[in-house]
């Protein structure tokens, strides 16, 4: 995420006190205060519905992770997040459950800055080998006869889930959510708008957009506050940008290129909602919902992230 550094929360916030207080007008810094050592398990719960001709299609996966707190200086936290088993409610999509199955016992390791917003994943080459490697093992155990066809459609397969840029957005998905709110200061039920960046999910170039966050709920006695977030992108550069994203895939998968015409009623919205514990910025649920139209077809995805004791 890419935020403009007016907004940060960089004063006395993460210097003089030692957790998350309420300030006069019911306003509150949101700042990670976590220690070395701590951890949280997460449930990550994603349904994506597919309406093709007024017929949709839903999808669920689910995964299991453990979230650790590996380092944690005045200048930053460094995270472990580690990967521990999948499920998915379509037994057909074999390609993805056998591909998942690869990053079990895998740990991201990412950082943070002093106030808990996403920086970068530490060991993304080691993910990228994984990935590689296991992708052949992918094709191994699926059976695939071995024939010019499969051999090229394991060549494309391969040139998009091994590019550093798209693998990358893929995993840092869930440790972005997480992270999606820090490092601003909210005043209850008051609107602020930022210029902003939407993640372009097939690896090109990022969409300019505008945010709206607003806390809307803030419960001292039970140390909770929640936190909305609605995101736009800007039209003119989203036609722009999707259209030549999608020219590069058709180039990569030598397939025919899209005309303009096929995307030029193509939407995109999302949608942030968040609990966090006010005193030491534990997120606690995330719901992210992210709704594209294109071409005709529209799709929902609805992503959960629960962190537990």
């Amino acid at each position: 995420m890419k935020f403009s550094i007016a907004v940060l929360v960089l004063l006395y916030v993460n210097v003089v006190c030692s957790q998350n207080t309420i300030q006069k007008g019911n306003t509150i810094p949101m700042v990670g205060y976590w220690f070395k050592g701590a951890h949280k398990n997460v449930t990550y719960t994603k349904t994506e519905t597919k309406t093709v001709k007024g017929k949709p299609v839903v999808e669920t996966s689910i995964m299991n992770a453990l979230w650790e707190i590996k380092d944690s200086t005045d200048k930053h936290y460094t995270i472990h997040y580690t990967y521990k088993n999948f499920i998915f409610s379509n037994p057909k999509d074999s390609v993805s459950i056998a591909y998942a199955e690869l990053f079990k016992g895998v740990t991201i390791k990412y950082r943070t800055n002093e106030l808990g917003v996403f920086d970068t994943i530490l060991n993304l080459d080691e993910i990228i080998a994984i990935s590689n490697k296991g992708l052949n093992n992918v094709f191994k155990k699926l059976n695939w006869p071995d024939n010019d066809v499969t051999r090229v459609v394991a060549q494309k397969m391969k040139s998009l889930f091994n590019n550093p840029t798209l693998l990358r957005t893929s995993i840092s998905e869930e440790m972005v959510l997480i992270h999606y709110f820090y490092g601003f200061e909210y005043k209850l039920n008051q609107a602020y708008t930022y210029d902003y960046y939407m993640e372009n999910t097939f690896g090109g170039e990022p969409y300019p957009a505008v945010a709206v966050f607003k806390m809307t709920a803030l419960n001292a006695t039970a140390d909770r506050c929640k936190l909305t977030a609605n995101i736009t992108p800007n039209d003119k550069e989203f036609q722009r940008i999707l259209y030549e994203t999608m020219v590069n895939i058709s180039e990569a998968m030598q397939v025919p290129k899209p005309q303009k015409s096929e995307l030029a009623t193509a939407l995109l919205l999302h949608k942030c909602e968040a609990e966090y514990s006010i005193a030491e910025g534990w997120p606690v649920r995330i719901t992210f919902t992210k709704t594209s139209t294109i071409n005709g077809s529209k799709t929902t995805a609805v992503t959960t992230i629960a962190l537990t004791d």
